[in-house]
C-alpha cells in the first residue's frame, strides 16, 4: 500500500476496483470499492475519510475537550456518555471479557511510565508497579448514561 498524500484523499483505479487512500489517526487508511465510475468512488472515499476524521476527533486521546479527554480528566467524578460512546464501552467490555482481561482500555495510564516515543527509556519496575494499581476495567463504574473511575486512572 502506498502512503496517502498529506494533502488529502487519493483515488486510483486498480484491477477492476477503485482504491482510495487517506490518512487518519496518524495512520495510512485504504478503502476498496467496485463503484461503477470515478465520481461514485470519489464520493465513497470522501464519506469514509470524513467518518474516520469524525471518529478521530471524538475519540482520540490527543484531542482536548472530547469525551476521552473528559473521562481522563474526571478525577473520580461521573462523566456523561452518549449512546455511541456507550456502545464503544460495551464493545470494550466484551473484548475485555473474551480476552480474560488481556484487552483493557484502562491500561493507557501505563503511558506515564512507557513513553512509546521511539526512545530507549525503560521504566523501573517500581514505576510500573505504582501505575498497575490504576489499571483495571473492573474498577470502572458505569451505567447506560455515565462512567466513573478512581482518580488517576
Amino acid at each position: 500500500m502506498t502512503v496517502p498524500s498529506e494533502t488529502g484523499p487519493e483515488l486510483t483505479r486498480q484491477d477492476g476496483y477503485w482504491a482510495g487512500r487517506f490518512r487518519s489517526m496518524a495512520s495510512p487508511c485504504e478503502i476498496l470499492t467496485e463503484a461503477n465510475d470515478e465520481q461514485s468512488a470519489q464520493e465513497l472515499l470522501g464519506i469514509a475519510a470524513a467518518e474516520a476524521s469524525r471518529i478521530e476527533l471524538k475519540f482520540s486521546r490527543y484531542t482536548r475537550g472530547n469525551i476521552v479527554d473528559r473521562i481522563n480528566r474526571s478525577e473520580g467524578k461521573p462523566v456523561a456518555v452518549d449512546e455511541e460512546t456507550g456502545h464503544l464501552l460495551d464493545f470494550a467490555d466484551r473484548i475485555f471479557r473474551l480476552s480474560d482481561g488481556a484487552f483493557d482500555i484502562t491500561s493507557g495510564v501505563l503511558r506515564k511510565a512507557w513513553m512509546f516515543d521511539g526512545g530507549s527509556h525503560v521504566p523501573k519496575s517500581g514505576e510500573v508497579d505504582e501505575l498497575l494499581g490504576l489499571v483495571g476495567w473492573t474498577k470502572v463504574q458505569r451505567n447506560a448514561s455515565s462512567l466513573s473511575m478512581r482518580p488517576g486512572m
